[in-house]
C-alpha cells in the first residue's frame, strides 16, 4: 500500500512539474508611419493626459491577416497620481484607453491601469493584469477569443523622442510630444487541472510521511 501512495504521490508530481509553461504570445505589434511627432501630452495642473490619434502599421497580429497592415491608433490615458523620480526616472500612475482599428475592423482596443516611466527623451507606458495595482482588458474582431480570455494580459507603449525631456511640472509629468509604438501580448494562465494535480502530488507526500511518522511512533512504543 505504502509503495502504491508513493508511486502516486510521485507520479502526480512529476505530471504537474512537466507541464511546459507558456510563452508569451505576441497579439499585435505596431509602429508609426509619420516621422514626425504622434503624441502630445498635456498638463492641467497637477494632471497630464496623454493622447494621440494617428496612422499606424500593425507589423505582426496573431490574425492570419498579411502585415503590414494600415490602422488608425488612439490614445487616451490620463495621471491617477502623483508623479514621482526613482532613480531619476519619473514614474506616475496612468488609467486610459487605446484602439487600433480600420473602418468597422477593431484589431485590438481595450483599457489599461499602469504606470509610465523613464527620463530624458524615452518614456514607457506598461502594464500586467497580473501586476497588483494594474489593469489590462483586451477586445478584438479578428484575434480569437480563446488567446485574450484566461491570459496574463499586457501592454507596452513606448514612447520616443520626447520633447522637452521628460520632467516634473506642479508634481505631474510636464507636456511634451514624441513618436510612439507599441506591443501587446499574452501568457497563458495556468490550468486549475495543473494545479490540482501538483496538489494531489503534495498531499500525497504529505499523508506518506504522517504514515511514517506514526509507524516510527509506534516502533517506539
Amino acid at each position: 500500500m505504502m509503495k502504491i501512495l508513493l508511486l502516486s504521490a510521485v507520479g502526480a508530481l512529476s505530471a504537474a512539474v512537466s507541464i511546459p509553461a507558456a510563452d508569451a504570445t505576441v497579439l499585435l505589434t505596431f509602429g508609426q508611419t509619420s516621422t514626425g511627432d504622434t503624441v502630445t501630452a498635456t498638463r492641467s495642473g497637477s494632471t497630464t493626459t496623454i493622447t494621440s490619434d494617428t496612422p499606424v502599421d500593425i507589423d505582426d497580429i496573431a490574425a492570419p491577416l498579411a502585415t503590414p497592415i494600415l490602422a488608425t491608433l488612439v490614445i487616451d490615458a490620463t495621471s491617477t497620481g502623483t508623479a514621482t523620480l526613482v532613480a531619476g526616472n519619473v514614474v506616475q500612475p496612468y488609467s486610459g484607453t487605446f484602439s487600433i482599428t480600420s473602418g468597422a475592423t477593431n484589431y485590438l482596443s481595450g483599457m489599461f491601469t499602469d504606470a509610465i516611466f523613464g527620463s530624458g527623451g524615452s518614456l514607457t507606458l506598461s502594464a500586467s493584469d497580473d501586476t497588483p495595482g494594474e489593469s489590462v482588458t483586451f477586445t478584438s474582431s479578428v484575434i480569437t477569443a480563446n488567446l485574450l480570455e484566461g491570459f496574463e494580459r499586457s501592454i507596452a507603449l513606448s514612447f520616443t523622442d520626447v520633447s522637452p525631456p521628460a520632467n516634473i511640472t506642479a508634481g505631474t509629468l510636464r507636456g511634451f510630444s514624441s513618436d510612439v509604438s507599441g506591443d501587446f501580448s499574452a501568457t497563458a494562465v495556468p490550468e486549475p487541472a495543473t494545479w490540482a494535480m501538483l496538489g494531489l502530488g503534495f498531499a500525497g507526500m504529505g499523508l506518506l510521511g504522517l504514515t511514517r511518522r506514526r509507524k516510527g511512533a509506534r516502533y517506539a512504543f
